[in-house]
């Protein structure tokens, strides 16, 4: 991932402080995450990015992202609004200890995302485990 966006790749990169600041990663994660999507780049606000005061290796961060409507008088004249935003709750780990980032993302119209949906889409982000790798691999030798 650092690499893809011409970041060298060395030292110690086991926590998330030791690849950088809390919005950098998530924002690195985020443009990983977008780049396969079919279509032009979505503009996306980060916000909320912190590490776990806990774990360095856990990082949560919430995206909004602005969606394309094609009618916007049309949306407007439907729900009273001419524009259309996609909350988006995300947490990466390190924990799974084999060099990758496992990361959950859950996503909802912000309408939707600031009811009870958006309650429901958070717990099952924070319940998100990587399981640690090093264990796995240490057994099968």
């Amino acid at each position: 991932m650092l690499e893809e966006n011409g970041i060298e790749a060395t030292g110690d990169l086991s926590t998330f402080p030791k690849i950088g600041e809390p919005a950098a990663v998530a924002n690195l994660l985020n443009l990983r995450r977008e780049r396969d999507k079919t279509g032009g780049q979505s503009v996306t606000q980060i916000y909320n990015a912190a590490f776990d005061p806990n774990n360095n290796k856990i990082l949560t961060f919430m995206l909004k992202t602005e969606i394309d409507v094609m009618k916007p008088e049309l949306l407007m004249e439907q729900y009273g609004v001419d524009r259309l935003f996609r909350v988006t709750s995300a947490k990466a780990s390190l924990e799974s200890n084999d060099g990758n980032i496992m990361a959950a993302f859950a996503s909802a119209l912000e309408t939707d995302f600031d009811g009870p949906d958006g309650s429901t889409l958070q717990k099952v982000v924070d319940s998100f485990l990587a399981t640690d790798q090093s264990a796995v691999a240490s057994s099968a030798e």
